[in-house]
């Protein structure tokens, strides 16, 4: 069919860059008006590689699966579930790069079924970037079994306060979720960010690393309890009125000799490495933060940047955020460890990050969405929630 000169001249205008200013300005929406013919339905079908479906039915389809389509050319996410084939088909989608993530958390009495063991398992999927046309609208994604993690990051607070005071960041912290139904001790453990640059690596490349007092059953975290480190300790609600009271924080990093605030009452992190900085500051718009469990921390040595070098193999959470998420080709931490990226909003807006209670137990515990995958497991909070799990 050939497109007339005044359509042509049209689609000349609308390029990626001029859509992309147009979205801005709209605060990142789709334009409306652009021709209808451009659309056209998109299909993904869900498919287990596991023995968990099809141990119960003929087919390896997955019905009631969580379904996420998230456009990198467009900045948009849809979502939808799974139909009893497998499928779920998103209408209206527009030509251009996109990431898929599928998510289905399988009950306990399947697993069992399956395993003889009652634990928690769910099945994901992703894709990458792909290009997505009206000749290649279709996807089979194949979905494989993980488990759910004990010890989460169930939040990040790093957005910094609203002004007055502008520029308020000193209130951030970090909160830890026993999302397990065990004990578990959190002596020795670190908490680390990673540098931009090493993702191929088998090491991360850390600015700041802390790590827990204890000496192996000091620090016990019952299913279901969390935990919250502070940048500082204090209440900061009595400097920024826009922000929030931290006293209550079970432990704080504190930073000698640099004029850091200590609360006595607060335990402190122990410092492995600190590089730069008052105190260990989450950027307010883009950072990847690790919490890893290794016997000798320093094993591995430094770079040549003086970053300390921290195995990979070692985190047992980490979580990725940034102001743009879609900018996938700018992370830190390889797909195994997170898959995606989450944040999304403007610094200095008093909002943070936390996970989604994926269900209840029978004795009414929230188990929190993991995924490895921040795109998926995350979203915002208007309000920061220090001690309580989910939103």
């Amino acid at each position: 069919m050939k497109t007339s000169p005044l359509v042509t001249k049209a689609l000349r205008f609308f390029t990626v860059p001029a859509l992309l200013l147009i979205m801005f300005a709209a605060g990142c929406e789709i334009p409306l008006n652009d021709p209808v013919s451009s659309r056209f339905d998109v299909s993904i079908r869900a498919l287990d590689s596991s023995l968990f479906t099809t141990a119960f039915q003929d087919s390896p389809f997955v019905a009631g699966a969580d379904v996420f389509l998230v456009s990198l050319t467009y900045g948009t996410r849809r979502d939808a579930v799974t139909d009893s084939s497998g499928y779920a088909v998103f209408d209206g989608v527009l030509p251009g790069s996109y990431a898929m993530a599928i998510h289905k958390t399988l009950p306990e009495s399947l697993v069992e079924a399956v395993t003889g063991s009652p634990v928690g398992r769910a099945l994901n999927g992703r894709v990458g970037e792909c290009l997505i046309t009206v000749d290649s609208a279709e996807f089979n994604v194949w979905l494989t079994p993980a488990a759910v993690g004990d010890l989460v990051i169930s939040e990040i607070y790093y957005n910094g306060a609203p002004p007055n005071p502008p520029y308020y960041f000193h209130d951030q912290f970090t909160e830890l979720y026993n999302n397990s139904d065990s004990t578990i001790y959190l002596d020795s453990l670190i908490i680390a960010d990673a540098q931009y640059g090493y993702i191929d690596e088998d090491v991360i490349h850390s600015v700041h690393a802390y790590m827990f007092p204890g000496t192996g059953h000091d620090i016990p975290l019952l299913p279901g309890e969390m935990i919250i480190i502070a940048q500082d300790a204090i209440d900061h609600s009595a400097i920024n009125p826009n922000s929030i009271d931290l006293r209550s924080a079970d432990f704080e990093y504190y930073v000698r000799g640099t004029g850091d605030v200590d609360n006595p009452a607060v335990p402190n992190m122990i410092q492995l490495h600190h590089k730069y900085g008052n105190d260990f500051l989450y950027s307010v718009m883009n950072d990847a933060i690790a919490v890893l469990k290794t016997s000798d921390p320093y094993a591995r040595g430094y770079d040549d940047f003086d970053h300390i070098l921290l195995p990979v193999d070692a985190i047992l959470d980490a979580v990725e955020y940034r102001e743009d998420p879609n900018l996938l080709d700018m992370k830190k931490f390889p797909s195994h460890v997170d898959a995606g990226i989450t944040g999304g909003m403007p610094m200095y807006r008093g909002k943070s990050i936390a996970r989604y209670i994926d269900r209840y137990t029978d004795d009414s515990r929230a188990v929190l969405r993991d995924n490895n995958n921040s795109t998926i497991d995350f979203h915002i909070l208007d309000t920061p929630t220090p001690g309580a799990a989910g939103p």
